[in-house]
């Protein structure tokens, strides 16, 4: 993905029929504007555990997910 932002993460979710036997892990830096561009379109509110479209986007914290790389993860 060129940037992720909001709109871009909700094209690939369905783009790519995502269901919630999937997770999504990005870089902390990606990470972090992508929260920031949700609290911008949802007005500062964020839900715990943070999702977009029912799929759980998380923040690497291996250091494998390189910035603007999106990791799906298998949840079980």
């Amino acid at each position: 993905m060129e940037k992720i932002t909001l709109d871009a993460m909700q094209n690939f979710i369905v783009d790519n029929e995502l269901t919630d036997s999937i997770a999504i892990s990005l870089h902390p830096e990606s990470f972090d504007e992508l929260v920031l561009d949700y609290l911008d379109a949802n007005g500062l509110l964020l839900q715990r555990p943070f999702e977009i479209l029912g799929i759980e986007i998380l923040q690497d914290v291996t250091g494998f997910v390189a910035r603007n790389e999106v990791k799906l993860l298998g949840v079980a």
